[in-house]
This record gives structure tokens, C-alpha cells and sequence, in this order.
């Protein structure tokens, strides 16, 4: 490959289609495991190491479950396969090197290649086999060590073709890395955050450093807006490009400060709006992150006018605010059901685009059922987290889009 093939309207145009059929971007092994333990309603084909398809298999994966981070159960038995692409798969090389500068002595050197050929002896491949790795030696995958068999949904055969995206030229990878914006699917993403009174102190501090790194760490080809909510919404500033809104976004961040109450489906429901009704390319993922360490206390919104509910047994739910406090739901049959077994399945509200709705509940007082129903109702994904991990949890968010 040359620069010029990066910019070849050929390639762009087949790589812009193919992040057409992105549904949100995965950062990390973690998030990616998540989409695959909510369901095939949030995803079909995932993008992966064959290492990792045995750990899904074996329960050795760690995922969100429930909005918490636990090792994950076994996936059931003959449930995914791996797809080895004609045009050919890349293997994800975990290199042993010697490093060829003045400052490396001959002594280090001799050390480095000891150590690689003691890796590379059959007894410490195996064990790596025993991890689902491929052997880095001579050893046959008919091994009996060998865990790429059909019984992990894994062809010793394949690939036919081994792709190594580690030759390419730096030259070539340096102009690729600068125009990913080029080509991404591009993001109209409002966030949606809560200072109220229970916001005070750390909470509040850590959601105002987190805001600043996710708009840091956003792709710069997106459009953002910006909500804050107490007792009613507050601030709402318009979705705008990035570049145009960027500082004015962290002037609000910068002056948010904490009290009232929990006017939590108002704003949600004010992000979904802004979110929908913002011009932008047809393709783009249309987003509302909600930020939030509380239930909803106020407001003239019920969430079953956000979101269409059901209940476990696919019985609509007739009426459920979902206020603090409030009666449990009942569905359409007149049962009474407890809030873990109420599930969302659509928008209620009306909007020209498809929106997914993003949750990240603070600390144990967050409601996770809430953000559950939200996230679930719109093929979103939904997290608890501590104060320690929130600034974090909003910078890692900022990149799905």
C-alpha cells in the first residue's frame, strides 16, 4: 500500500459503506464480550481473536452484566462460529524481539535470544495452546493441547490467507490513522447529565473531569449537545459540530453546580429530541448519553413515555412512571410486576431517527433497572459505576461514537 491508496475514491467509498453497517464502535474486549451476553438484538457479527472466542465458551471472559463487571457465564454451547474472510484474517502476533540499537549489549542480546528460544520449546507452546493460542513453533493443531477445533466454533484449516497489517509501511499507517474521520460512521450524540443535590462533592468533580476527556476524546467529525438536569432541565445547548461547540460545552461543564431534585425523563427526553432533530449526514448514529446517581424525583415525564415496556412475559405494561416511590407496574393483564422483570422494547416516542439512549448510573443509589430499560429499548448499553471509575466510564463512552 502507498498514502495515495488511502485516498483512492474506490477505497474510501468501499470502507465508508462497510462502517455503514456499524451500529455503535466497541472499545475493548470487555464491551465487546457485554454486546455479546445481552443478546443477538444487539449484534450479529463481532470482530474478534479466536483466543477470546474460547474464553467466551469456557466463562473466562469478563463483560458488564447488569451494569456490573463480573466474569461472565458460559455462552451456550455451539452458539458462535468463526468466520474466516476470503480476502484473508490478521493475526494478532504477540512478538518476541530484540531490540537492534547501540544501547542494547551484546550480553542483553544473547539473554533476549535464550529467553525467546525457551519460549519457543514445545512444553511452553502447549501451555500457551492450553490458553487458545495458536503454537509459535512447529507443533500440529491436532495437538491434544490445541483448542482450535470445531468444538469452539474454530477451524484448524483456516484462514486460507494471513493478512499482516504490522508490514505495512509507517508512512501508510500514519495517513490512515489521520483520516479514520474520513470514513468513520459519524456521531449526533447529546449528552445528558445530572446535578442535582446528591451530584455534590467528589461526584460532581469527577462527572465535570470526565465531560472535558470525552470531549477530548471524541471523534472530531461528530456533532454534540449538551444537557444538564436538577429539578428541571437546565442548560441545553443545541447539537453543533464538535469543533464549533467544543468550549462552549466545557464552560457549562466547568460552571455545573449541584442541588434540586431529579427531573431525570425531562432531560432524557429533551436529549432525544435534540438528538433527532439535529441535521446531519443520514448515516450517522443518533446517541443520548445519560449521566445520573439517582432515581427520578420530579418532572412531568413518566418513562413508559419515553419507552415502550413489557413485562419477562411479553405482556405490554399499561402505566409506569417510574418515580421514586411510585406503585409498582402492572401490564395489560392486570399482574403486578416487580421492576427487574420489566423490559424495554422500543421508543414511545415518536422521532424521525433511530436514537440509542446510553446509561451510566453513579454509585449503589443509581437506578441500573432504569438504565436497563433505556439502554435495552434502544440497543444501547447501560453501566454502574463508582465515583473513582466516572470519569473514565465517560471518556470510554465518548468513543463508541
Amino acid at each position: 500500500l502507498t498514502p495515495d491508496d488511502v485516498h483512492d475514491a474506490e477505497v474510501v467509498s468501499y470502507v465508508k459503506e462497510f462502517q455503514g453497517l456499524v451500529d455503535h464502535y466497541q472499545i475493548g474486549t470487555i464491551n465487546l464480550n457485554t454486546k455479546i451476553h445481552q443478546g443477538p438484538e444487539f449484534g450479529h457479527f463481532f470482530i474478534m481473536p479466536e483466543d477470546n472466542l474460547i474464553h467466551l465458551y469456557e466463562g473466562t471472559e469478563r463483560a458488564f452484566i447488569n451494569g456490573k463487571k463480573v466474569t461472565a457465564p458460559p455462552i451456550k454451547l455451539g452458539s458462535m462460529v468463526m468466520i474466516y474472510p476470503k480476502e484473508g484474517s490478521m493475526p494478532r502476533n504477540n512478538c518476541a524481539c530484540i531490540v537492534n540499537e547501540a544501547w542494547v549489549t551484546p550480553e542483553q542480546k544473547a539473554a533476549a535470544k535464550q529467553w525467546i528460544n525457551f519460549i519457543l520449546e514445545d512444553e511452553q507452546q502447549r501451555e500457551f495452546m492450553a490458553k487458545g493460542f495458536r503454537p509459535g513453533g512447529d507443533i500440529a493443531l491436532n495437538d491434544p493441547m490445541s483448542k482450535i477445533t470445531s468444538q469452539y466454533g474454530l477451524d484448524p484449516n483456516k484462514p486460507g490467507k494471513v493478512l499482516n497489517p504490522s508490514h505495512i509501511e509507517p508512512a501508510v499507517a500514519a495517513e490512515i490513522d489521520a483520516t479514520w474521520t474520513d470514513v468513520k460512521r459519524p456521531g449526533i450524540v447529546t449528552w445528558v447529565v445530572d446535578k442535582s443535590g446528591s451530584m455534590l462533592g467528589n461526584k460532581l468533580e469527577q462527572a465535570q473531569e470526565g465531560m472535558i476527556q470525552a470531549l477530548d476524546t471524541m471523534a472530531p467529525n461528530n456533532q454534540v449537545g449538551f444537557v444538564t438536569f436538577d429539578d428541571k432541565v437546565n442548560a441545553a445547548i443545541p447539537v453543533s459540530p464538535l469543533a464549533n461547540i467544543k468550549f462552549t460545552i466545557a464552560e457549562a461543564v466547568q460552571s455545573m453546580r449541584a442541588g434540586g431534585e431529579t427531573a431525570l425523563y425531562d432531560a432524557i427526553k429533551r436529549g432525544i429530541e435534540m438528538t433527532d432533530s439535529a441535521a446531519g449526514e443520514p448515516n450517522a448514529i443518533r446517541a443520548v448519553v445519560v449521566l445520573t446517581d439517582g432515581q427520578a424525583t420530579g418532572g412531568s415525564t413518566r418513562l413508559d413515555q419515553i419507552i415502550k415496556l413489557a413485562s419477562s412475559r411479553e405482556k405490554p405494561i399499561q402505566h409506569f412512571s417510574a418515580f421514586e416511590g411510585d406503585p409498582l407496574p402492572v401490564d395489560i393483564e392486570g399482574v403486578v410486576v416487580n421492576k427487574n422483570q420489566v423490559i424495554g422494547t422500543a421508543l414511545a416516542l415518536n422521532t424521525i431517527h433511530d436514537i440509542q439512549i446510553f446509561f451510566i448510573g453513579i454509585g449503589e443509589d443509581a437506578d441500573l433497572d432504569i438504565g436497563r430499560m433505556l439502554s435495552g429499548a434502544t440497543g444501547a448499553d447501560f453501566r454502574g459505576v463508582t465515583e473513582e471509575d466516572l470519569a473514565e466510564a465517560l471518556s470510554e463512552f465518548s468513543r463508541y461514537f
